[in-house]
């Protein structure tokens, strides 16, 4: 009788071993599929467009070029790419409901990286804000490609 259960146990055991790693397996699965349909509509490309954007930036503040018309034609480019994720993202999220990747703190991130280039009364904060609009770029790829959506 015990042998009975024992093989029991092992078999049910096995049952869950098998439907956990095939539940392991689909997740891995669906989470390639939005990787790929992200660098189909060419997330990847934007996201770098805006990281490049953040560091001009950067760029032209620490040598004092950033006049008004650079910081005018730097808006302009970061709100195309802006909206250019956004597009992306209302895509995705169209496509895959159960599962995401939330980009809104790097639409906020932008936005605050705008109003600081237009106000000119305190340069000092800007460095600050697009390392912080870097960081969350970075942390959206590492949530990105690690799965943890």
């Amino acid at each position: 009788m015990t042998k009975k259960i024992g093989k029991q146990v092992f078999f049910y055991m096995l049952i869950v071993a098998v439907l956990y790693l095939g539940f392991g397996k689909y997740e891995q699965y669906d989470n390639s599929r939005y990787v790929a349909a992200f660098r189909a509509m060419h997330g990847e490309e934007t996201l770098d467009t805006m990281a490049a954007l953040y560091k001009e930036i950067v760029e032209y503040q620490a040598t004092y070029k950033l006049t008004p018309q650079t910081s005018t034609q730097l808006v302009q480019n970061l709100l195309v790419a802006g909206k250019k994720l956004k597009d992306i993202d209302q895509k995705l999220k169209q496509a895959y409901p159960e599962q995401h990747v939330d980009f809104s703190y790097l639409y906020q991130d932008l936005f605050l990286v705008v109003k600081q280039i237009q106000d000119k009364a305190n340069d000092a904060k800007l460095s600050v804000m697009v390392v912080h609009a870097v960081e969350g770029l970075g942390n959206a790829k590492v949530q990105l490609y690690s799965g943890r959506m």
